[in-house]
């Protein structure tokens, strides 16, 4: 239904055309078989008349009047005399013959009216067919715009479901990105405090050797200060032996010589190492015994403390100024010469 209601509005006014031509066509068939009744019984020729079907809008063409196939009577030759009967029988054959005539007419009339409705039918027929033709061409472009605007609907739906998929896929993996900076973070955060915890765990223990190393160390260095103070005072012990020995020898010696000499030349050599000592500062009066070895030539062989001038630093600065004293002075004499001097080093 819906499709004729679009046929009817698409081609109202070739279908009207086509509608009001038919109808002219029968009044014209009707008047002309009516007509045609008549002029035959007054005339020999009668007028044939040609409908033609006009499709498509305009006004129709004008009609043709087909051409009488009879030819107009002739003037009949004069008539001889004939006998009646004669006469009567022609003019039988004439009345046989225009019924003849007729009805070959009228048989010409009917096949074409035929023929026009047939022509009819069939333009009614294109045209129906053209009207079916172009309800389906519009059908199939309706159904082709609905298919294409259902495959654009789903083509945006399909698109739409992908950017949604897109996007709930980039949103998984931000996620899971930032879930697994969160975790790295974490690992790093406890990688860095174990790192930590270890360092200080390392550094607590470092600081506790050496503490220890340090403890030991300083064990050491005071069993090592005792046991050189034991060494020193042995040592100490044995030059005071041997000194005591020597001083005896010393004594002998100078006991045999002159003793004045003797003294003022050990005095010579206190004096000069006296001089090249250099006061610390905060020290006072020192007294301290001291060995000098030398050669004849007054270059100092060795030299020994007997005893302590007061500190460690005091007793450096002894023997300082007992190397700065090389060589000593010569003795006066070859006898007063002695090769080991003992004096006590008291400078003012």
């Amino acid at each position: 239904m819906g499709e004729f209601r679009n046929l009817w509005r698409d081609n109202r006014g070739p279908i009207l055309w086509a509608v009001g031509l038919h109808l002219v066509l029968i009044l014209l068939l009707v008047f002309s078989i009516h007509f045609g009744g008549i002029v035959q019984g007054g005339s020999d020729s009668p007028e044939v008349v040609e409908a033609v079907m006009v499709t498509g809008a305009g006004s129709p063409p004008p009609r043709k009047s087909a051409p009488s196939t009879h030819e107009p009577p002739s003037e009949p030759p004069p008539a001889e005399p004939e006998q009646p009967d004669e006469a009567a029988e022609a003019e039988a054959q004439q009345r046989e013959a225009e019924a003849e005539a007729r009805a070959a007419e009228e048989a010409r009339r009917q096949a074409e009216a035929e023929r026009q409705a047939e022509e009819e039918a069939r333009q009614q027929a294109e045209a129906e067919r053209r009207a079916e033709e172009e309800a389906r061409r519009k059908a199939e472009a309706e159904a082709k715009r609905e298919a294409e605007e259902e495959a654009r609907r789903q083509a945006e739906a399909e698109a739409e479901r992908k950017a949604e998929e897109e996007a709930r896929r980039k949103a998984e993996a931000k996620r899971k990105a930032e879930e697994e900076a969160r975790r790295k973070a974490e690992a790093e955060a406890k990688r860095k405090a174990e790192e930590e915890a270890r360092r200080k765990a390392e550094a607590e223990a470092q600081r506790k050797a050496e503490e220890e190393a340090r403890r030991k160390a300083e064990a050491e260095r005071k069993a090592e200060e005792a046991a050189q103070r034991r060494r020193e005072a042995e040592a100490a012990e044995r030059r005071q032996a041997l000194q005591d020995a020597l001083a005896e020898e010393s004594s002998a010696r100078q006991r045999a010589a002159n003793q004045a000499a003797v003294d003022e030349y050990a005095s010579l050599i206190k004096n000069h190492v006296e001089s090249n000592w250099r006061r610390p500062a905060g020290v006072e009066d020192i007294s301290c015994r001291v060995r000098v070895e030398q050669l004849p030539g007054g270059q100092i062989a060795g030299y020994e403390l007997l005893g302590s001038c007061g500190s460690d630093a005091v007793d450096l600065s002894v023997e300082q100024a007992i190397a700065k004293s090389d060589p000593l002075p010569r003795p006066p004499s070859r006898e007063v010469f002695q090769r080991e001097i003992i004096f006590n080093f008291e400078p003012d």
